[in-house]
């Protein structure tokens, strides 16, 4: 580092664990935007609700800028939400569904998404009605028809008692029931499982546990407690 008498100060500086740096000085190099990350502090809004939302310019030495809300322009995929003094509002939501949130700002481009639950008066005597009550609080995706279950995973909801999970293939399910729930599908015929079972499941034809194993996917296996043996189903 480098003085010239009687002029101005210019230079790198660095702290003595040597993990800040500073430049300064007229020809001092300064962090640049390298890109914008942003998010609402809830990802799950109950309906009529509101969030504040955040956003940051991530800077190439690893550090970041806030900025305010208001310098960031905001586009939703839906209008069931709208911006207000720095706040997402959701409007009041008659089935829960979700919203691919936009943010714009120095030339950047960032997506996120949120999920606005139903408003509890409006989800009675919906089309609800059939599915178990442990996957109606599924969240509606954009696809018309697709569900997200936090506990059972992505499905696709024929309004008939069956559903085509994206790991279990076309499963039937019966109306009712708490805490767990009867699933019927042509490999393993009728089993029982819940929020607070999955992955393990109850298989019903021989009284076996088993355990879905699902960082094997797309290969379905699972481990039967009874026999200690795996199995493995033929894709169909």
């Amino acid at each position: 580092m480098r003085e010239s008498s009687g002029g101005p100060f210019h230079g790198n500086l660095q702290d003595p664990s040597k993990k800040v740096h500073l430049s300064v000085g007229p020809i001092a190099d300064f962090a640049v935007p390298s890109s914008l990350t942003a998010r609402s502090l809830q990802n799950r809004i109950p309906s009529g609700d509101s969030s504040v939302l955040e956003a940051s310019l991530v800077l190439d030495d690893g550090t970041y800028t806030v900025l305010d809300s208001s310098a960031v322009e905001w586009t939703f995929s839906k209008p069931s939400l709208s911006l207000q003094n720095g706040k997402l509002l959701a409007e009041v939501m008659p089935k829960r569904t979700s919203v691919q949130v936009t943010a714009n700002a120095e030339g950047f481009t960032t997506r996120f998404t949120v999920f606005i639950l139903a408003d509890d008066g409006s989800v009675k005597g919906t089309d609800k009605d059939h599915l178990p009550d442990v996957l109606r609080s599924a969240i509606e995706l954009e696809a018309s028809g697709w569900k997200d279950s936090e506990w059972f995973g992505v499905f696709y909801d024929a309004n008939n008692g069956w559903l085509y999970h994206v790991d279990h293939g076309w499963v039937h399910t019966t109306a009712g029931g708490t805490g767990a729930a009867w699933f019927w599908n042509e490999q393993q015929q009728w089993f029982w499982t819940g929020p607070n079972l999955y992955p393990h499941l109850y298989r019903n034809r021989d009284a076996a546990w088993l355990y879905f194993f699902q960082q094997a996917l797309p290969k379905k296996i699972f481990y039967n407690h009874q026999t200690e043996a795996l199995e493995k189903l033929a894709d169909r």
